[in-house]
């Protein structure tokens, strides 16, 4: 089950006069905790998660309300914050992450952890829930299994108070949201060299 997905505090309706005004459409998804954006894959057989983030950024940058791009496979997942008034900072899990043995060494990657974790929720504007975020680990714990990719970004929209159910939607493996209300929102036709035509 893959996600790649967007989630904004921003109204279902500003959010879908930004995707019309943008390059890239897809569907949008009004939820009691926010909305969702499900993007249209970009062309071609792969996609950084950078690109894939480029309709994201854009989002943000039309609705001035900061969002989380989502993305997963089995086998890693990562959460992308952005923001109006900085860079994408991202946090990242591996399906087969072990964690150093060496007790110091552990200690300094869990401080740096940590410290990242308290950097992304002020970035976000939320600087107290950074201790929650940090909490999003998968270090292995003995007699219990590792939680799944998908759980971890779930954890990532309980923390924000996010729509989690935007985790497991992607349209990079198919054309249906399985989204409750879920709104076909087609991007501008013309892209931005069409629109600077036209104002000329």
């Amino acid at each position: 089950m893959g996600t790649y997905a967007v989630v904004t505090k921003a109204p279902p309706e500003r959010v879908c006069e930004a995707v019309r005004a943008g390059r890239v459409g897809g569907f949008v998804a009004p939820d009691p905790l926010g909305t969702i954006v499900l993007f249209d894959p970009p062309p071609g057989s792969r996609s950084s998660s950078r690109r894939l983030a480029r309709p994201a950024a854009e989002l943000v940058r039309r609705t001035a309300v900061p969002a989380w791009m989502l993305l997963a496979n089995e086998s890693l997942a990562e959460a992308m914050m952005l923001t109006t008034g900085s860079g994408p900072q991202s946090l990242q899990w591996a399906a087969d992450w072990q964690p150093s043995e060496d007790p110091a060494e552990y200690l300094s990657d869990r401080k740096a952890w940590d410290a990242y974790c308290a950097e992304i929720a002020a970035g976000y504007g939320e600087p107290d829930r950074g201790a929650d975020l940090a909490l999003i680990r998968n270090d292995p714990v003995p007699g219990r299994p590792q939680p799944l990719m998908a759980d971890l970004l779930r954890q990532v929209c309980r923390v924000f108070d996010l729509p989690d159910v935007a985790v497991g939607r992607s349209l990079l493996v198919g054309d249906e949201p399985g989204l409750y209300e879920a709104e076909r929102v087609d991007g501008s036709s013309y892209g931005l060299l069409g629109r600077l035509l036209a104002r000329s």
